[in-house]
């Protein structure tokens, strides 16, 4: 009864659902959690259920014909992965590569018959999916636009603003936001090298802090510097 409580307070839409819906979601769900680095999908895979982060992230990543990664998007607490719940729904081979990408990160799993007849039932939960689809096409458009379009630099001052805490830290090693951005950690540690002697970041063992953000931003396009002004 603990866990199904728990459980119910990390669905944002749980509140909306009859109690019939509540029960036949609950009746087969768990909690699990993982340590960071696991993959908890492939490419291939078959999605047999929904999964919901509770706590942590996911970081939904993509590997190129170089063996080279690419970060798609993160799932983040209270957010699903549409590309699971595309595959849950269709019947299709799970496309990309789904890993943890904190430690002790909980996955709230839902299994898919149950989630499917819920959908069909709820209009809370064809809202939810409704704007995961959303957001996630927006950042899928938007990668792919920064891949195509900006130099190394700008994707990695892009990824070191959308990473940062509120005190500007990103804790994170020069491998990992190589993997992020689909290149190598000497490109990586170029280019950071060279914003730390422009006094725009403070470099530091697995950590990057942001010392200057109107200086990061001003060398983002017209467009993605005005869009990350207004986020502020």
């Amino acid at each position: 009864m603990e866990e199904n409580s728990s459980i119910l307070g990390s669905i944002q839409f749980a509140d909306e659902l009859s109690p019939a819906s509540k029960e036949k979601l609950l009746s087969r769900a768990g909690i699990t959690t993982f340590h960071a680095g696991t993959d908890i999908l492939h490419p291939g895979d078959e999605v047999s259920g929904a999964y919901i982060v509770r706590s942590g992230a996911i970081r939904v990543y993509y590997v190129d014909e170089n063996a080279r990664e690419g970060t798609l998007y993160w799932i983040r607490p209270g957010e699903s992965c549409i590309l699971a719940l595309n595959s849950l729904f269709s019947d299709l081979p799970y496309p990309a590569f789904a890993a943890i990408d904190e430690d002790h990160t909980e996955i709230i799993f839902l299994p898919g018959e149950a989630f499917r007849e819920v959908f069909a039932e709820e209009p809370a939960v064809q809202s939810f999916l409704f704007e995961q689809l959303s957001s996630r096409v927006f950042a899928l458009l938007r990668t792919l636009e920064e891949k195509m379009r900006l130099p190394q630099e700008e994707r990695l001052v892009l990824l070191l603003l959308d990473l940062a805490d509120p005190e500007g830290r990103v804790q994170i090693s020069h491998d990992k936001l190589a993997r992020h951005l689909g290149t190598v950690r000497e490109v990586v540690s170029r280019l950071l090298r060279n914003l730390s002697a422009q006094g725009l970041v403070e470099l530091s063992h697995g950590c990057v802090r942001i010392k200057n953000r109107p200086g990061l931003e001003a060398l983002l396009p017209v467009d993605l510097a005005l869009e990350w002004g207004a986020e502020d």
